[in-house]
C-alpha cells in the first residue's frame, strides 16, 4: 500500500542522470530509474516538470509500458525540448524536489571546475 510518501532509506534531495537518446527527440519520454520511482505516484499520477527556461508542464507516469526501469513520464513539450537540441547523448541532471515535482537541467562541462578547483592550489603553492 502506497502513502505517497517516499521511504524514509531513500536520500532527501535525490537526483539522476538522463541522456538524451532516441525515445527523448522523438516521443518526449523520460525514463525513471528504479532506484529512485518510489518518489513518483502511482500509473497515471501527474509529475511536475520544470524546464531550463522555466516552463512548467504535467506529465503523467507511465508504470505500465516499463520494461528496465521503474517507470517513465512523458509530454509533447518533452519531445519539443529535447528534439531542439543540436546533438543527441546531451545528459542532463533531474532533481527531485518534492513529491512528484522535478526540474531538469543540461550538465555543464566538467573539465572547466576542475581547472577551477586547481587554480587556487597552485597559487598556494607559488607564495
Amino acid at each position: 500500500m502506497s502513502t505517497g510518501n517516499p521511504p524514509s532509506n531513500l536520500p532527501s534531495q535525490p537526483a539522476f542522470t538522463i541522456t538524451a537518446q532516441l525515445a527523448s527527440h522523438k516521443q518526449g519520454i523520460v525514463n525513471v530509474p528504479a532506484g529512485v520511482d518510489s518518489y513518483f505516484g502511482e500509473h497515471g499520477k501527474i509529475v511536475v516538470v520544470t524546464l531550463p527556461n522555466d516552463q512548467r508542464i504535467h506529465c503523467p507516469i507511465e508504470r505500465k509500458k516499463t520494461s528496465k526501469h521503474g517507470a517513465s513520464f512523458s509530454h509533447p513539450s518533452l519531445k519539443e525540448y529535447f528534439g531542439n537540441k543540436a546533438q543527441r547523448d546531451w545528459e542532463y541532471r533531474v532533481k527531485i524536489s518534492g513529491t512528484n515535482t522535478v526540474s531538469i537541467r543540461p550538465i555543464v562541462e566538467q573539465p572547466v571546475e576542475e581547472q577551477l578547483v586547481e587554480e587556487p592550489q597552485e597559487q598556494s603553492q607559488e607564495s
